[in-house]
C-alpha cells in the first residue's frame, strides 16, 4: 500500500474518534441535566421536565451511567417477526411520529451493531407531566453511510431488560456476583487460585451481593 493511503479500518477508527471527541466537546459546553432511574418515577422530580429535554448524564437503575459518547451494543429483537421493538432507524421524535406516523423498527441484522450515544431525552409515560419518565437515546453508528447513522432507542431501561440494548458497562448484578465468587472458590480448591486472592474478591463482590433491593 502507498504511503499515506489509509486503509478503510483506519478511516473507521478517524470517523469513531472524531464522534466522541466532538460528543465531548458538546458535553463540557452544555450544562445538560442529569437524572437517575428513581428520579424519574418519583413524580415531584419528573413533573418538571417536558417532553424532549436533554440530559448530560443518565444513571440506569443498576447503578451505571449513560452519557454522551457511552457505547452501547444491539442484541437481538424481542419480537418473534425478527423487528426490535425498541430500536428504530434516524432520530424519532413526537413530532415525527405525528407527521409520519410509526417509525421503522430495525430488523434482526442490526444485531450485534455498536453504537454511540449522541443525545438522551425524556419522555413521560403519559399525556401529563404528572407522571413518570422514560429515557430514549438518538445513537450513531458512526461506520455506517453518512445518511444512514442515526438510530433511536426508546425507553432504555426495557430495551436494556429485555436484551435488545446490551449495555457493556452495566453494573455486575447480585446473581453476577455470586456466580463469580462460587467460580473464584472453585478455583482456590482446584489450586489455581490464591486464598489471598479469593480474600480479596470475596471483599469486593460482598456489598454487591448483600445489598438491599
Amino acid at each position: 500500500m502507498s504511503k499515506g493511503k489509509k486503509t478503510f479500518d483506519e478511516i473507521k477508527t478517524m470517523d469513531m474518534k472524531n464522534l466522541i471527541l466532538s460528543l465531548i466537546l458538546f458535553a463540557n459546553v452544555c450544562h445538560g441535566q442529569t437524572l437517575t432511574y428513581d428520579q424519574t418515577q418519583d413524580i415531584n422530580v419528573a413533573s418538571n421536565f417536558s417532553n424532549g429535554d436533554t440530559l448530560s448524564i443518565y444513571t440506569l437503575k443498576d447503578g451505571s451511567e449513560i452519557k454522551l459518547g457511552s457505547e452501547l451494543k444491539f442484541g437481538t429483537p424481542l419480537n418473534t417477526n425478527k423487528l426490535f421493538s425498541r430500536l428504530w432507524f434516524g432520530e424519532y421524535t413526537i413530532a415525527k411520529a405525528i407527521l409520519l406516523g410509526p417509525p421503522i423498527q430495525l430488523a434482526d441484522g442490526y444485531t450485534g451493531e455498536k453504537v454511540i450515544v449522541t443525545a438522551i431525552k425524556v419522555q413521560h409515560t403519559k399525556l401529563t407531566k404528572k407522571s413518570p419518565l422514560q429515557i430514549y437515546l438518538f445513537v450513531q453508528n458512526p461506520t455506517a453511510p453518512a445518511l444512514a447513522r442515526n438510530r433511536t432507542i426508546a425507553d432504555l431501561e426495557m430495551a436494556i431488560e429485555t436484551k435488545e440494548v446490551i449495555n457493556p458497562n452495566a453494573a455486575m448484578t447480585r446473581e453476577q456476583a455470586i456466580i463469580k465468587l462460587k467460580e473464584a472458590k472453585d478455583l482456590v480448591d482446584l489450586g489455581m487460585m490464591s486464598q489471598v486472592e479469593f480474600d480479596e474478591l470475596k471483599s469486593k463482590l460482598t456489598p454487591i451481593i448483600i445489598k438491599k433491593e
